[in-house]
């Protein structure tokens, strides 16, 4: 009994309390948003709010205010260009006061976006608990918010070392703690935000992030665009139509996207010709979307509820990759009267002069469609369905593969006279003459001289040549007459005395060597020569609204036009210089058994035919339209099926095989 009392006692004795450490030290961080700005303004200029919320406030955005900027009833408009955010920081301890004694660097981030530019933007000092700072970042869209955290700072990095910077001391210890700021709204990405460039350089803002474009009804409400308050689209329910598939993946054009005003993108060229609408062509609504294999399931005319990928950009085309898609309504199940009803709604947009990106006066670039990159009206256009009118097939297949390596230097516009390479050239390189016949060949110079050649390595690898577009001049000749100050006329009078002439010579001098178009209302008479009245050895004489094409020699400069008819008044013609413009088209998937590459001399007596009637006809052509930086030119039409081919047959020929008439109205 004793030994158990003894044993109690022991036990009683080893027991006692002891109260558990509190927690102390850093728990978190206060972030206030004090100004969202578009970075690199001076002055600073404010992230704008969408048309409807701006509309609230009487159209001035400076008026509405900070707090309001930014929330889910006053969205931020899509940013183009990094954003600049300056916040308010303050250290919070664990318990979620306000801890002054805290001292050392905090870092940033956004979700979604991309932190970028100088280091001081990624972090901010804090001394007694409290900073200011200003966090850089790009690609924002959606529900955003800005992260502070006591971790190290986001770096980049090349050839696998860190890129030197502003960067603190690192503290001996970190404790991950981390706050966040309100939430901004920005707009929900539609195609055409994605699609817009940046920079001046036609590359998307959003390269390299995965986007969200639409909504299906179980998300949430339906996606809206929000366009300027008079444009008709403005609210209208984003609508995504799918234009054509191919092995690939397939198109998708946003058919409620708003017009875009023409010179509102940072970078776009002002010297072109002005679109008559004041609008581009094209509203950056389209895009292809790749899914590494032909889309089962999805047929031309299908509407989709949503579509989701990484953006890329390929070859200079941005496009959607590892996509994925809801499908809002299959055409395909409908009667076949309605299978293109909504089809029907997404209009080619026709390739001309004015959209190839022609000035007043002929210029060194008019035969690459489309050359410059500031050339938004072809951008405006990349992924959509375009149609070029009346184009000319090549008669000529040149091989510049001299080296036998497989590839042809490319080239580009060196000065304003010429071309040469994309950058410093050798003259021993060997891709020097491989470079100058790809000039010639393409740009129908040297050798090639009145010829339409595409170079053949090009052609066997990609399926893509080049054809001659609709040249400059009367349009009831059928010509381009898209940028007028290329245009011009002649009004000849008759003489005033019977068995006499009189010749009325062009307001403009030509460039020698340059291939005129020559259209008059009534019989004329043409001659060619200089500033004196050229002698009757170059007369033309040129039947009422026939064209006449010639190309003026190297002493020919001005054309002179008088009436073959005395008593017939006088007589209007229409004078264009040929600007021999080009453009690219691939029809080996949508139209294989068209033989594009052929002799009309072939022993084969029907392939020898066939040819002669492909080289002698002329075509329309729709198709998609994809940018492909490297080549020249740079822009490729790609039709779907033969159906996207008619054919005017030359003068006693027909259409070449399988293509049929183009019916005129």
């Amino acid at each position: 009994m004793k030994r158990l009392l003894l044993l109690s006692a022991l036990s009683l004795a080893g027991c006692y309390t002891k109260e558990t450490p509190q927690p102390s030290g850093l728990g978190s961080f206060q972030v206030t948003v004090k100004g969202i700005y578009e970075a690199n303004t001076n002055p600073r200029k404010e992230v704008p709010v969408v048309a409807a919320c701006a509309a609230k406030y009487g159209g001035i955005q400076s008026a509405v205010p900070m707090d309001v900027r930014g929330t889910k009833d006053c969205l931020l408009a899509l940013p183009r260009t990094v954003v600049e955010i300056d916040l308010e920081i303050q250290a919070m301890d664990v318990k979620g006061q306000p801890m002054a004694d805290f001292n050392g660097p905090a870092s940033f981030r956004t979700v979604p976006g991309n932190l970028t530019g100088p280091y001081r933007y990624r972090w901010a000092q804090l001394t007694n608990g409290r900073a200011t700072g200003s966090v850089r970042t790009g690609q924002l869209y959606g529900e955003t918010h800005v992260w502070v955290e006591d971790e190290p700072v986001q770096v980049d990095y090349t050839n696998g070392e860190v890129v030197p910077g502003e960067l603190p001391q690192e503290p001996a210890h970190r404790t991950s703690s981390t706050g966040l700021s309100r939430s901004l709204f920005f707009e929900e990405p539609t195609i055409a935000t994605v699609q817009v460039p940046q920079n001046g350089n036609q590359q998307t803002a959003y390269s390299g992030t995965f986007m969200r474009i639409g909504r299906a009804p179980e998300a949430g409400p339906a996606l809206v665009q929000n366009c300027a308050p008079d444009d008709p689209n403005n609210g209208q329910p984003v609508t995504l139509l799918v234009t054509g598939t191919d092995p690939g993946g397939f198109f998708v054009t946003d058919l409620t996207a708003c017009q875009v005003r023409e010179g509102s993108i940072a970078g776009s060229v002002s010297q072109f010709t002005a679109e008559p609408s004041g609008f581009y062509p094209g509203r950056f609504n389209s895009m292809f979307i790749y899914n590494y294999s032909f889309p089962e399931g999805l047929d031309p005319g299908d509407l989709l509820w949503s579509i989701a990928g990484s953006v890329q950009e390929f070859t200079s085309t941005t496009q959607l990759t590892f996509p994925s898609w809801n499908i809002r309504e299959k055409v395909r199940l409908l009667p076949q009267a309605e299978w293109n009803k909504y089809l029907d709604l997404a209009k080619p947009v026709e390739i001309n002069g004015r959209l190839c990106g022609y000035t007043a006066s002929p210029y060194i670039t008019d035969p690459l469609c489309g050359y410059n990159y500031g050339n938004y009206k072809m951008e405006g256009l990349e992924s959509s369905l375009v149609k070029v009118r009346r184009v000319k097939f090549p008669t000529v297949f040149k091989s510049c593969d001299a080296n036998g390596n497989n590839t042809v230097a490319t080239f580009c516009q060196a000065g304003s006279s010429g071309y040469g390479a994309c950058g410093t050239d050798s003259p021993t390189d060997t891709d020097v003459p491989e470079r100058q016949c790809n000039i010639d060949c393409t740009l129908g110079r040297g050798e090639f001289r009145g010829k339409l050649c595409t170079e053949k390595t090009t052609y066997d690898n990609f399926g893509q040549f080049v054809v001659e577009m609709n040249p400059t001049g009367a349009p009831a000749a059928g010509l381009d007459d898209s940028v007028p100050a290329r245009l011009h006329t002649v009004n000849a009078p008759p003489p005033v005395a019977p068995a006499t002439e009189l010749w009325t010579r062009s307001p403009n001098a030509y460039t020698f060597g340059a291939t005129m178009n020559i259209w008059c209302d009534k019989p004329a008479h043409v001659r060619f020569g200089g500033t004196v009245q050229p002698g009757p050895e170059t007369t033309v004489s040129l039947a009422a609204t026939t064209r006449l094409e010639r190309t003026l020699t190297s002493d020919q400069s001005v054309i002179w036009i008088s009436p073959q008819d005395a008593l017939g008044g006088v007589v209007t013609c229409t004078l264009a210089q040929h600007p021999n413009t080009r453009i690219n088209l691939v029809t080996k998937d949508a139209v294989p058994d068209l033989v594009v590459q052929c002799n009309p001399n072939d022993s084969d007596t029907e392939k020898a035919k066939q040819c002669q009637f492909l080289q002698g006809a002329t075509f329309d052509v729709v198709g998609h339209l994809r940018h492909v930086g490297a080549a020249r030119p740079r822009w490729v039409v790609l039709p779907r099926d033969q159906d996207d081919l008619c054919c005017y047959p030359g003068p006693g020929l027909e259409c070449p095989r399988p293509i049929k008439p183009c019916v005129t109205q």
